[in-house]
């Protein structure tokens, strides 16, 4: 049989209850982040600029965009998945901290 070396054991593991409050956090912190999208005033001027330049015309062109609500999910899309990248490197990053403080 093969032993497994695993890198940090049984110490390492996360329990379920760790990774729910994790998902839950990650995702409120996601709607929390498209909801200042929302309703700050320079970053939903900020999304429209964005949404207004040559790069973002090539994508509706790409994916073979021609209608107005087409544009608009792809936007949404954008935003969402901007929100989710940003909410996931502050959640790491937080992670990160209180590992580090509970040493």
């Amino acid at each position: 049989m093969k032993e497994r070396n695993d890198v940090g054991g049984a110490a390492g593991e996360v329990s379920i209850t760790t990774t729910l409050v994790r998902t839950i956090g990650l995702v409120g912190l996601t709607l929390v982040l498209a909801l200042l999208i929302r309703f700050v005033p320079f970053l939903s001027h900020g999304v429209q600029w964005v949404a207004g330049t040559s790069a973002w015309q090539r994508l509706y062109s790409l994916f073979g965009i021609d209608t107005s609500l087409g544009r608009e999910q792809l936007i949404l899309i954008g935003i969402m998945l901007c929100c989710f990248i940003v909410a996931l490197g502050v959640q790491t990053a937080l992670t990160y901290v209180m590992l580090r403080l509970k040493r």
